[in-house]
């Protein structure tokens, strides 16, 4: 314990990184299990149920306050936070998770494009042919066939996207505030927007061709078993934990580089995928996500010329 205390801000980020992003790489292939029990909201609900009062049981031994600071900043970052996991989670029964998880992972190429159009922060050429080799991969995972494409293979890139802004929001403003009321704060908004979901589709079903497209998104609310929440109450644990060691990473150090740490979620969620799912990633989307690694590694690298002096 007292080593880490003496590591470098950029190092401890990268442990709590590499920890919480496998964490989730690995419980992540457990919602194949459940998805044909529930609907993407139920899930949410349900998972967000049993990590809420895991933090706040957290919180109250631990004699934590959980009541943010900047209400309206930690609203903001939740907001975009939110919606990448519901737009990340409802595609995970669709495709293969590394594919899925590789389009999430493209938020180092939108905290480039972001930082530069809102922040006005300084990019470098280099950091421009890393866009662009990101984008590629981006192609080539969604394969070149575009008129087979469907709305679906673009929830993953809009993920990355706003999952981005939340993590440009929680460095530069909301690095005061309770890691623990961060994520009951992601946690709590996450269940309620969840529950809504499933409200919604229960009222008012979609039609049987959009149904069976994606019924992991569509499906109402659903009657579910002990198995269901032998599951959900794991997920729920593994998320509490993976979500706390990623909000205190990007507190610690700044999301333009120690992001390239978060690429040990690909590495976790394709190991496990394969061999809990025998799923492999065609050569083409092979390609590409690695396309979408070296773009982010590069990108965080020449984030900043004081990167370069960095002592680790």
């Amino acid at each position: 314990m007292k080593y880490i205390l003496t590591l470098s801000p950029l190092l401890k980020s990268a442990l709590l990184l590499c920890a919480g992003l496998s964490i989730f790489g690995f419980a992540d292939n457990f919602i194949m299990l459940i998805s044909d029990q529930v609907g993407v909201g139920q899930f949410h609900f349900s998972r967000s149920l049993i990590a809420s009062l895991a933090v706040i049981c957290f919180a109250f031994y631990f004699n934590e306050n959980l009541r943010p600071k900047n209400i309206k900043m930690v609203l903001i970052r939740t907001f975009f936070n939110v919606i990448a996991m519901i737009l990340y989670f409802g595609v995970i029964p669709m495709m293969p998770i590394a594919e899925a998880g590789a389009g999430l992972f493209t938020s180092p190429i939108f905290v480039l494009l972001f930082s530069f159009l809102i922040f006005r922060e300084k990019i470098k050429i280099i950091q421009i042919a890393s866009f662009i080799i990101g984008l590629t991969g981006v192609f080539l995972i969604l394969g070149t066939q575009i008129s087979s494409l469907t709305i679906y293979h673009t929830l993953p890139l809009l993920a990355g996207a706003t999952y981005a802004m939340g993590t440009i929001i929680t460095n530069k403003f909301c690095k005061d505030e309770s890691p623990l009321s961060l994520l009951l704060m992601f946690l709590s908004s996450i269940g309620v927007v969840g529950l809504l979901i499933s409200i919604f589709f229960t009222v008012n079903p979609v039609n049987s061709i959009h149904f069976n497209s994606a019924p992991f998104i569509f499906m109402g609310w659903q009657q579910t078993n002990a198995y269901y929440w032998y599951i959900i109450v794991f997920l729920g644990l593994s998320a509490a934990f993976a979500i706390y060691f990623i909000i205190l990473a990007y507190q610690i150090y700044k999301p333009s580089y120690s992001s390239i740490y978060e690429y040990s979620y690909l590495i976790s969620a394709g190991f496990f995928g394969w061999l809990f799912w025998n799923q492999i990633p065609s050569l083409i989307s092979l390609i590409g996500i690695l396309a979408i690694i070296f773009a982010g590694i590069n990108i965080a690298i020449n984030s900043s010329h004081n990167d370069e002096n960095e002592k680790i």
